[in-house]
């Protein structure tokens, strides 16, 4: 697992929005491999000479998923789906297939059929890119077009030589009229 977790880039997850009216407020909420912090730009259409900074709070995780007033504050901006999915990140939970690269991905997808790789593709954002990219479809047709080590490739127009689909084998005819 330690292993798994050097993978990991030092932001987890980033996302940022403008607050439901009647409010203007700017939000950003950033999930790093050690801290949440949560950034709110305040937004006034009062003409004033002070500068409105940006107010940031920095949280550990552990801090995080105790601090109940943080996470409502999630929940009523970014919605209960983030908030969940931020409080699996600080509890660890780490989705490690999205985050491989994307060329072992793409490696891996190649060996999925198309009926697994369309299932696949309504996971997430990032699965529904890389399974209707052509590289993924390239790798999928070279993988299917190379020979098995060791076995030959029959093809179907060898095959539909070999038996005529029309006709009945023999065999099985000898053996209905044996039995009648």
């Amino acid at each position: 697992m330690s292993t798994m977790v050097s993978l990991l880039q030092e932001t987890l997850h980033e996302i940022h929005c403008q607050s439901p009216p009647p409010s203007k407020d700017f939000h950003r909420f950033t999930i790093t491999s050690a801290e949440v912090i949560w950034t709110t730009w305040r937004i006034s259409f009062q003409p004033s000479q002070e500068k409105i900074f940006p107010k940031e709070v920095k949280k550990l995780h552990t801090e995080f998923l105790l601090d109940q007033q943080l996470q409502r504050r999630v929940r009523s901006i970014f919605g209960n789906n983030t908030l969940e999915y931020t409080v699996n990140l600080c509890q660890r939970h780490y989705d490690f297939l999205v985050r491989m690269p994307e060329n072992l991905i793409v490696h891996i997808l190649s060996f999925l059929d198309a009926d697994d790789l369309q299932q696949l593709s309504k996971t997430c954002k990032k699965f529904q890119q890389l399974c209707s990219s052509e590289e993924v479809w390239e790798r999928v047709k070279l993988l299917r077009d190379k020979p098995a080590l060791g076995k030959k490739r029959v093809t179907f127009s060898v095959f539909k030589k070999l038996m005529n689909f029309n006709e009945k084998p023999k065999r099985m005819q000898r053996r209905q009229s044996a039995f009648f």
